[in-house]
């Protein structure tokens, strides 16, 4: 059985306040003996048997039975059946205790009303003659709160790490492309590239080879496009004439 919690503020529990001292030691022992979800079976010779092993000889089940009332009119638990079975649900359990387990050794109070501190919530649905049926669910709302924390957590870091290879891309990209103009216009246009590992060594290398060729080098440079644009057209997949070969091209001719 896992370890329970009593914090100190049940000192000023007006709900414990109001009960017996025979019924708020029940109360503590039941919380030892619930399950992972505040529950365990209801019948007061159990209850007498797991929480007064040491009494049962002088406690009865009738007495056990208006300890249990008294908790119930505190709203400290909640008594139910299900398939003509009693059990109990320790109210406010989720705001007090830790839960391990994912399921319950016990059905859920279905039926009853439950109040907001049991952490459980209704799912509404609706028949044909759209009359509302109303099931009371538990929810595990600090094993959801974790799982949904750590993988927000996840996914954070892996943005972040995602981001930063591509910081580190553009810059690259920068540094060798000839013509800085409209950087904003050029880090959008990178970003919908994302380019990889692979496609990166491509794209740089395609700057190096436009860089030799003869448009880009025409009239110092004027017909280079904006990065922006070269990008966008996807130039990295373009054909460049090396500027040297077409010169050496025009001065022998077409053949020797």
């Amino acid at each position: 059985m896992p370890n329970r919690f009593l914090k100190e503020s049940i000192c000023t529990s007006e709900s414990i306040e109001q009960l017996t001292a025979e019924e708020e030691r029940l109360f503590y022992r039941l919380i030892v003996q619930c399950d992972d979800f505040g529950r365990m079976e209801g019948h007061p010779q159990i209850i007498r048997t797991k929480c007064l092993p040491w009494k049962t000889d002088s406690i009865n089940n009738e007495q056990v039975s208006q300890w249990l009332e008294a908790l119930v009119k505190a709203d400290l638990i909640t008594m139910y059946e299900v398939d003509g079975k009693g059990y109990l649900q320790v109210n406010t359990w989720e705001k007090h205790q830790q839960r391990r387990s994912s399921h319950s050794k016990y059905p859920p109070p279905n039926g009853h009303q439950i109040t907001s501190d049991n952490k459980c919530y209704q799912v509404i649905t609706s028949d044909s003659k759209r009359k509302q049926v109303i099931t009371n669910v538990p929810v595990n709302e600090n094993e959801n709160e974790n799982e949904n924390e750590t993988h927000l957590l996840s996914n954070a870091i892996k943005q972040n790490a995602a981001k930063g290879v591509m910081a580190k891309y553009f810059d690259q990209f920068w540094q060798a492309y000839p013509k800085k103009r409209n950087k904003g216009q050029a880090e959008k246009a990178f970003e919908k590239v994302a380019p990889d590992e692979q496609l990166m060594a491509v794209i740089l290398a395609a700057i190096e080879r436009a860089k030799t060729s003869a448009q880009w080098l025409k009239e110092n440079g004027q017909f280079i496009p904006y990065p922006a644009t070269w990008l966008n057209a996807k130039s990295w997949e373009d054909d460049y004439a090396c500027a040297e070969a077409g010169k050496r091209k025009s001065k022998w001719g077409d053949g020797w």
